[in-house]
C-alpha cells in the first residue's frame, strides 16, 4: 500500500479537523476549520439559518454541555469527492448536541491547504425525518461509523 497522500485523504483529514474542533466545544479550532469568509446555510428543524461562520463559532463558544453530549457524539464521514482544488465532502454527525445532523461541505485548496469554505446542513429531528428521505440512507449507511475523540 502506498503512503502517499491523496488529496482525498486531505480534504477526509480536514473534515476530521472540524469534527475534532466541534466535539471539543473548541471555536478557535471550528474558525481555523473554515475559510475566514464561510458562510452556512441550513435547518434547525423547521428553522431556517444563514449566517457567517463566525456565527457557528460562537455558538460553539457558547456550548457548556459539550462534556456531558460529546461523550456518546459519533459521526461518519460518508463521501469524499475531490475535482483538482475543489472538493465536496458529506458528514453525518450523531449526538451533536443532542441532534443528528447531515452536514454538506464545500471545500477548497488555498496555498496547498484545504479549508471548507460553505456549510449547508439539516437537523435530522425524529418528526423531520420520518418525512425526509435521502438516497444515502437508502444506500444503507450506518450511523456511528466513527466516534470522536
Amino acid at each position: 500500500m502506498s503512503q502517499r497522500r491523496t488529496a482525498h485523504d486531505d480534504v477526509r483529514a480536514a473534515v476530521e479537523a472540524y469534527v475534532s474542533a466541534v466535539s471539543a466545544a473548541d471555536p478557535k479550532a471550528v474558525r481555523a476549520a473554515f475559510r475566514a469568509d464561510a458562510h452556512m446555510w441550513g435547518y434547525l428543524g423547521e428553522q431556517f439559518v444563514s449566517a457567517p461562520i463566525e456565527a457557528f463559532s460562537e455558538v460553539v463558544a457558547a456550548d457548556e454541555d459539550a462534556p456531558r453530549w460529546s461523550r456518546d457524539y459519533t459521526y461518519s464521514i460518508r463521501a469524499v469527492e475531490v475535482s483538482g482544488d475543489v472538493a465536496v465532502a458529506v458528514l453525518d454527525e450523531y449526538g451533536y448536541q443532542g441532534h443528528d445532523f447531515t452536514n454538506h461541505f464545500s471545500l477548497v485548496r488555498q496555498d496547498g491547504a484545504w479549508l471548507i469554505a460553505s456549510k449547508t446542513f439539516l437537523r435530522r429531528d425524529p418528526e423531520r425525518s420520518a418525512t425526509a428521505t435521502t438516497g444515502a440512507a437508502d444506500a444503507g449507511t450506518e450511523p456511528g461509523d466513527q466516534t470522536a475523540d
